[in-house]
């Protein structure tokens, strides 16, 4: 259990330790504690939505700091759940991890995949990025049609951290919440020109 459980302020015997939203707010990830019966509810309540005894939006609430979750399409929401051995001070707990689906499925059709990273606690924010960056860089070799070698990886990275091929989840508004980031990765053919250009330059070398 990370170091900083925020509560669910609409459902008081929930906790989450990560959250990750879009630019909009909207939920990409949730990982969230409690006993079972409060987190059945606390997923029904978001099967619901706008509908009576629904819930479109929650808060998680820590160290005086409130945050606005939009649920979103919970239909687009993949579910697993797990329990926390018994010998714990919280007594019999579970754990529910809720993602959007894209997040476990890659769209080869179109080149692209997400990538997510767990901080070890108290790592500095560029160790963070690091860390994100290395995952990305093998599922960059992984989505791409042609090869790449690792000695193009700096000027590759930074073309696709510039042109937005490279989009980490979280910004001022809407901040990753605990240890979690996830970066989504699109390699366009844009990209592909990129690379032969580099190439046909001399800027990179096979």
């Amino acid at each position: 259990m990370a170091d900083t459980l925020y509560r669910v302020q609409e459902f008081p015997e929930v906790f989450a330790d990560a959250c990750l939203r879009d630019s909009s707010g909207t939920m990409k990830f949730l990982s969230v504690y409690g006993r079972d019966g409060s987190l059945m509810q606390f997923e029904a309540a978001m099967q619901l939505g706008h509908k009576e005894g629904g819930v479109s939006r929650f808060h998680l609430v820590a160290d005086g700091a409130r945050h606005a979750v939009d649920v979103g399409n919970a239909n687009g929401l993949t579910t697993f759940s797990g329990r926390l051995p018994r010998q714990n001070v919280f007594g019999p707990l579970s754990q529910v991890w809720m993602y959007d689906k894209a997040f476990t499925t890659l769209d080869r059709p179109n080149r692209i995949g997400w990538v997510m990273h767990r901080a070890v606690t108290g790592q500095e924010p560029q160790e963070r990025l690091r860390g994100l960056l290395d995952q990305a860089w093998e599922l960059t070799r992984q989505l791409s049609p042609v090869a790449l070698l690792d000695a193009w990886r700096p000027e590759l990275q930074a073309w696709c951290m510039e042109k937005l091929a490279y989009q980490r989840l979280g910004d001022a508004l809407y901040p990753p919440l605990g240890q979690v980031d996830a970066m989504r990765v699109s390699i366009s053919d844009h990209f592909l020109r990129f690379v032969s250009e580099q190439v046909r330059q001399r800027v990179i070398v096979l």
